[in-house]
């Protein structure tokens, strides 16, 4: 990875008694252009920016304007497309976030439904594996296209109000396999979803869902990409409509996030918390809204439910899918070396964490119901499930509680310039071998967890 760093005005050159920490002004570009990695993504290649206006300076490290921008593909069929806008000088006394994002994934995961009540066989998808049916059996296609508008307003010096519309747009569907054995024996978990019927014909290809959400934040971080000291938290609630064949699907979910750092010696080591909460609590949302995060704040690209590098790292993304979840994080963050180069203020850390994360509302699944329709494929000899000689229980596991916590743990390194750009590396470890067909995931990114 190559760091790129361009200043828009002219400051004057620093003398060797100027402190490291000397405030920027004006403009500032951080660009990658290359290579990232995430075990649940692949090998990712294209462009991002990072474009940062602290103004006069006085505020550094907080900025008054910030663009993101990003143009990638990955090795596991992955795109982002995403241009983010972030400005507190737009609307008076108000903050503004837009975003538009195009998410293609041809790849994407699905374990199936409430955790551990879904059995995983890593060998159905290892090659060479005894055992193995394709490498996408545990795939489905899951292109998202989401545009939001945001405005936050102050209440008193730490307390906001927030609102904000958008539009999630669903592709949904069987993945497309172009080899001749994986075509031969395609099958997909989802596509037994929905022969099963715990995927409804309605909401089986997606849908278009625009949606409002709003509420409050309490807020006395001392920045919010490096924070020092401070908590944050948030509770609001998200609206999703729903129109057409999909008009059963409209519903209300409720969020709550948590967040506080302790410094332990200054800035150098600092311990954060975390808890995040999501429950559907009227209405009835389709599978593929379960599965997205919602957020007041959007950091990253894509939000997953539990497992993956937003939530639970090292358990696989979107192992844990259901209507209602909740996850937690105890994180430790040092700054290991500060130094200067081409102007501009550096520094490397170390981060250590452990993740967990329960479901909270599952989905009400019968059954006796669900025994009755697999039996009556099993007694068919043309059926997937007779040709291939599956029992209700490869899939199924109904006396394991749905409940049951899920976690991981790992570590990092961090490569910051100018407190805002930040360079990630981590891996995390799950502690079950249910949760990672790899046992570890690693992830090269942008930025702190949270």
């Amino acid at each position: 990875m190559v760091c790129v760093s361009l200043q828009a005005n002219n400051p004057k050159k620093e003398t060797q008694n100027d402190s490291l920490q000397a405030h920027k002004k004006g403009w500032n570009i951080g660009a990658v252009p290359g290579i990232t990695y995430d075990n649940d993504k692949g090998l990712t290649y294209g462009l991002t920016a990072n474009i940062f206006n602290y103004g006069n300076g006085e505020d550094y490290p907080n900025y008054r304007h910030f663009v993101y921008a990003e143009g990638s593909y990955s090795t596991k069929k992955v795109g982002t497309y995403r241009l983010f806008f972030e400005s507190d000088n737009v609307i008076r006394n108000h903050k503004l976030c837009a975003d538009f994002s195009y998410l293609p994934d041809a790849m994407n995961d699905f374990y199936g439904f409430n955790g551990g009540q879904s059995v995983y066989h890593r060998e159905w998808e290892e090659k060479g594996a005894e055992g193995f049916l394709n490498h996408a059996f545990y795939r489905h296609k899951s292109n998202l296209l989401r545009v939001a508008a945001d405005i936050r307003g102050r209440i008193s010096s730490e307390f906001y109000y927030y609102s904000g519309i958008g539009l999630l747009g669903y592709e949904e569907g069987r993945v497309h396999l172009s080899s001749a054995y994986d075509t031969e024996n395609q099958m997909e978990l989802f596509e037994l979803y929905r022969q099963w019927g715990l995927i409804s014909d309605a909401e089986q290809f997606g849908g278009k869902h625009p949606y409002f959400h709003a509420g409050l934040s309490y807020d006395t971080r001392n920045q919010r990409v490096n924070t020092v000291h401070g908590c944050y938290f948030d509770v609001f609630v998200t609206y999703n409509a729903a129109f057409g064949k999909l008009k059963e699907f409209n519903n209300l979910k409720l969020n709550f996030d948590f967040m506080k750092f302790f410094p332990l010696l200054s800035d150098r080591l600092i311990m954060t918390l975390r808890f995040s909460m999501q429950n559907t609590i009227a209405g009835r949302s389709p599978y593929y809204l379960d599965t997205y995060h919602n957020v007041l704040y959007i950091d990253h690209n894509r939000y997953y439910a539990l497992g993956g590098a937003t939530s639970i790292r090292g358990v696989m993304r979107d192992r844990v899918w259901a209507p209602g979840f909740a996850f937690s994080t105890v994180e430790m963050r040092s700054k290991v070396l500060r130094f200067d180069f081409v102007n501009q203020h550096f520094y490397i850390g170390v981060n250590c964490f452990l993740d967990c994360g329960v479901i909270t509302r599952q989905y009400d699944i019968d059954e006796v119901s669900l025994r009755q329709v697999f039996d009556s494929q099993l007694l068919d000899p043309g059926s997937w499930i007779a040709k291939n000689g599956k029992v209700f229980e490869d899939f199924f596991d109904f006396g394991k509680n749905s409940h049951s916590v899920h976690a991981g743990t790992g570590a990092g390194v961090k490569l910051a310039m100018n407190e805002n750009f930040v360079l990630s590396v981590e891996w995390g470890m799950p502690f079950s071998e249910q949760d990672n067909y790899n046992k570890a995931n690693f992830y090269i990114g942008m930025g702190y967890s949270f």
